[in-house]
């Protein structure tokens, strides 16, 4: 039996109910229920309405009918990929609450407080902890503090470190992780999507992060007998911890810092970087050779308002691009080549698009493009505006372009975040920071791009956007507001 078959047949035994009572108040057949409760039969890959009548039928409160969905889907797809696809979802709204995360005032610390002995350790969890904090102090009251860790996500020191990438801009904080290597061919990748969850509050941080990845066996990393597997570097200390956050080893010695700056250095010339971040200055923000081109078969799209690169050329940048920018050169360079890459105008490729009505609703109002700093062009004119949306229309009817409207009530998109997948293997994610400004980030961790990329593709089964010919419908309304304005 699957679990839906367990879940639905548990429900009708509570509810007391003779399965031919069942039917006629539902209106499914009593043969497909029988079948279903043993586990022969599923309901249809769009099983909604079905569960919808028996859940009628059998008054199911609201919990109860989201665990019978779940159910569902679970056995439609296999726990694995239903609690994978879960987390995307998770991940991808997280980056809201994290992306606009304001400096926090950074404690000021007494030199005769916390004079300590060169070397001392101290045991239990409540001790340990302490004296995270107070190493943290430590090197956030330095003028550049700078951090380098080799520590894993979900433990207690990762989560202590957090709120001090929110201090100073100027902490740079350099961090090496072990992502598991025991999957399922990607599909059973739980921790490690886990993992990037834990890390985006540190990316999406005032404070300059960098972090890398090795991939092995988590397990046989937590069944080591190491006292100290992981540690934190600072300027004046190094901080080593147990795995099980019961015991840390503080050591002031200069010869053992130069030891552990050793140490690290070593173990990232063995890492790859979990996000690339192509830009920490505005410059670097206009080299389009940091784009890999689209695959020509299809590439995805997720963001707030649709990306409006496919459409554009190069006579509407030229005309909207402020005149008087000290590069404006290169950022025509930028667009020029960009628009080669991604361009659908051509018929060469083809693009699945996500975004929200919100999102589309501001740029046919403002001229806007989420994507660019306002100080570099004027707001599109709505001639412009009209012709961006009649050439996707154009793209659509040719097949090129594949819109999905999100539901934004059932999936909450981050208005600041623009992912593009070019194929399962680049997955790049641009944003303007409220700290650091225009940047773009390419994820290299390939179960992490294997599973948005899966989630995109899934996504237009699961009702959290419109379907596609509701979604054409919608835009060809827009499109004739436009004209009829």
């Amino acid at each position: 039996m699957s679990i839906f078959s367990e879940k639905l047949n548990y429900f009708i035994n509570n509810s007391n109910i003779k399965i031919a009572e069942l039917s006629r108040l539902s209106g499914v057949e009593r043969s497909y229920i029988q079948k279903m409760i043993t586990g022969e039969r599923m309901p249809k890959k769009n099983g909604a309405p079905t569960l919808e009548h028996l859940a009628d039928a059998l008054m199911l409160t609201p919990a109860e009918r989201r665990t019978l969905t779940e159910a569902y889907k679970i056995s439609q797809m296999g726990e694995a990929t239903y609690y994978r696809r879960v987390m995307v979802k998770r991940i991808i709204e997280d980056c809201e609450s994290y992306y606009n995360q304001q400096l926090l005032p950074h404690p000021a610390l007494s030199a005769q407080s916390v004079q300590r002995p060169e070397v001392y350790s101290v045991q239990g969890k409540a001790s340990v902890q302490n004296m995270i904090q107070l190493f943290l102090m430590e090197e956030i009251c330095l003028e550049k503090p700078h951090l380098m860790a080799v520590l894993q996500p979900e433990s207690d020191a990762a989560e202590l470190v957090q709120p001090y990438c929110r201090m100073k801009r100027e902490l740079c904080f350099e961090h090496i992780v072990c992502f598991d290597n025991e999957l399922q061919y990607q599909k059973d990748n739980q921790y490690n999507l886990q993992c990037i969850r834990t890390l985006l509050p540190f990316l999406l941080s005032p404070c300059l992060y960098s972090g890398w990845f090795y991939y092995d066996s988590v397990a046989s990393h937590m069944s080591r007998h190491a006292v100290f597997p992981w540690f934190v570097l600072g300027q004046k200390s190094v901080l080593c911890l147990s795995q099980d956050g019961e015991k840390a080893m503080q050591i002031f010695q200069p010869d053992t810092l130069t030891v552990y700056q050793r140490i690290f250095d070593e173990i990232r010339a063995q890492c790859r970087p979990i996000f690339a971040i192509q830009n920490n200055q505005i410059t670097q923000f206009w080299d389009y050779n940091r784009w890999l081109p689209a695959h020509p078969d299809m590439s995805y799209s997720l963001q707030a308002s649709p990306c409006w690169g496919f459409f554009y050329t190069m006579d509407i940048v030229e005309k909207q691009l402020s005149p008087n920018l000290p590069n404006r050169e290169q950022i025509l360079l930028f667009f020029n080549g960009h628009q080669k890459q991604i361009s659908l105008l051509n018929g060469k490729r083809k693009n699945t698009s996500f975004f929200t009505a919100e999102g589309l609703e501001s740029f046919l109002q403002t001229g806007r493009i989420g994507e660019l700093p306002d100080e570099i062009y004027e707001p599109l004119p709505k001639a412009f505006r009209k012709e961006l949306l009649r050439r996707m229309m154009d793209c659509i009817q040719k097949g090129y372009y594949i819109p999905y409207l999100i539901h934004s009530d059932k999936f909450r998109m981050p208005h600041a975040l623009n992912f593009f997948i070019s194929d399962q293997q680049h997955l790049s994610c641009s944003c303007l920071h409220p700290h650091h400004g225009p940047i773009s980030v390419v994820i290299h961790e390939k179960s992490l791009v294997y599973s948005i990329c899966d989630f995109l593709e899934y996504l237009p089964e699961t009702g959290l956007v419109y379907t596609r010919e509701e979604t054409t419908a919608y835009l060809q309304k827009k499109l004739k507001e436009l004209y009829e304005s």
